[in-house]
């Protein structure tokens, strides 16, 4: 006969102290291990992660899970304002990217690489990329020509401030609002910060309850589920049932765990429609969430002692699965004009083959995923040749050039090649200098705006664009805003 696990052998035991200090916050609860959800609301998200019967729970007036039905979504952050335009993502005029612009000496191409050549451009993943850019040959590195059959993209001309923390690029927090959400957090980054990587989130966008969590490893993501300082002091079969007892618990109740015991905590229960915690445990288990017992991530990732591939590989996965809402993945770096052009090509490559392996993973898994890649500032070159065997004869990077940034989207369609709304890859323009026209678009010399701008694209690629002013508070393109959308709905 099993033995009943009372309050009593709670008392016997002594009470479960939570390492000197009281339950305040979200972030103590995750921390030990007695959450793990981000919710839409203040209150600690226990219950949204436990709901089992949905329509019981909404009758009971339970919060459910909100998981990713939409497109998965992945933020690259280059910080130190690397090059994009030009030797990378091909840059044009007004007319787009294949209006090349009288030479490309700023943006580190010499006249023997100018795009309009015979061999020096490529459009194998959609968007159009120089053919000797670092990111395309990572990018081509961990990709076969099927999966990059099935991607296309865009390139938004838009400057930024250089080398600083406060270009605020990232739409992490407006991404999820429109839909990008997760069944464990909400949001995540490699970074603790409060956008996950290095460039921040616009003000008026971020959610403090939302606050990405950290993730580098695949251990990381372990520590979103356990079951904290329970393990430790009983067994599990003891563990569980403490864990049962809380996941019956209201949210008023959890807000009130900062002056109580664990035993006192356990004697306020309320009823609500959750599974068991061997439930739990078994849906959020090492195989569900680790990222190296993923046979499909061990397929695209091939060293995952390497750092860059840890942590890249611990987001993406638990990104595409829809444990994460949207994931933030910083790359630093690539702050790279030491007036030698090899770095830069090698810290290309080295992005571009970390995106090639999200490419991939998301076609193992058969999952759509947007990628969208952004950099604090630019970089601007002098005619000067690196002829090393990384320099690959191209001019040098000597200093920083904020009118020479921009950022780009990289949309994978698991069912075939996203459609083109208006036969567009190239929002905004380059002036003949290699600078950006901050005249073109309202997103030309605003971070924030360009931040709205990624948004309205995510929405339209569920056919919500309408739903812009309500997602981030305005619709700064007014009538125009079609023009700037990339794509039809993917879904």
């Amino acid at each position: 006969m099993k033995k009943k696990f009372s309050g009593n052998e709670l008392k016997t035991n002594g009470p479960v102290c939570l390492e000197g200090h009281q339950l305040k916050t979200r972030r103590d609860f995750l921390s030990h291990g007695l959450i793990s959800m981000s919710t839409f609301t203040m209150a600690p998200g226990i219950l949204s992660l436990l709901t089992s019967n949905s329509a019981h729970a909404q009758a009971m007036g339970c919060p459910v899970p909100q998981m990713n039905t939409k497109t998965p979504v992945i933020i690259f952050d280059l910080s130190g304002g690397a090059n994009i335009p030009g030797s990378n993502v091909m840059a044009g005029g007004a007319g787009g990217q294949m209006d090349f612009l009288p030479d490309y000496m700023s943006l580190g191409l010499p006249m023997d690489m100018h795009p309009s050549l015979a061999g020096q451009t490529n459009n194998e993943l959609g968007l159009v990329f120089h053919s000797d850019s670092g990111i395309l040959r990572g990018v081509q590195s961990t990709t076969n020509a099927a999966v990059r059959a099935k991607v296309d993209g865009a390139l938004f001309a838009s400057s930024s401030s250089d080398d600083t923390a406060n270009n605020t690029l990232n739409p992490a927090y407006w991404l999820n609002r429109a839909g990008a959400q997760g069944g464990l957090s909400q949001l995540a980054g490699t970074r603790d910060s409060e956008s996950g990587g290095k460039s921040v989130a616009p003000m008026s966008s971020i959610n403090p309850a939302l606050q990405p969590v950290q993730l580098n490893r695949p251990q990381d993501a372990l520590g979103l589920v356990n079951i904290g300082k329970l393990g430790s002091l009983f067994n599990d079969q003891k563990a569980q049932r403490i864990l049962k007892a809380i996941e019956r618990m209201s949210e008023t109740k959890i807000m009130a765990f900062n002056q109580q015991a664990l035993p006192d905590q356990i004697k306020n229960l309320v009823k609500c429609g959750y599974i068991g915690s061997q439930d739990l445990i078994n849906q959020y288990s090492a195989d569900a969430i680790d990222a190296s017992q993923d046979a499909m991530v061990n397929t695209a990732f091939d060293d995952l002692n390497n750092g860059d591939q840890r942590k890249t590989a611990t987001i993406a996965k638990l990104v595409l699965d829809g444990h994460i809402g949207v994931g933030v993945i910083e790359k630093g770096g690539y702050d790279y004009h030491n007036k030698t052009r090899a770095t830069g090509e090698v810290r290309d490559f080295d992005a571009g083959a970390l995106i090639g392996r999200v490419l991939a993973l998301a076609s193992l898994k058969q999952k759509n995923v947007m990628i969208y890649v952004i950099t604090d500032g630019g970089v601007v070159a002098r005619e000067e040749l690196d002829n090393s065997a990384q320099g690959r004869g191209k001019y040098v990077w000597t200093g920083d050039s904020g009118q020479r940034s921009s950022a780009f989207m990289l949309v994978y369609r698991d069912a075939g090649r996203a459609v083109l709304r208006n036969g567009i890859r190239q929002v905004g323009y380059y002036k003949a200098s290699g600078g950006v026209e901050n005249t073109a678009t309202p997103s030309s010399n605003s971070s924030t705006n360009l931040a709205k701008l990624i948004t309205a694209n995510y929405l339209a690629l569920h056919g919500e664009e309408g739903n812009l002013s309500a997602v981030v508070g305005d619709n700064p393109f007014g009538a125009q805003l079609n023009n700037y959308l990339i794509f039809n709905p993917i879904v």
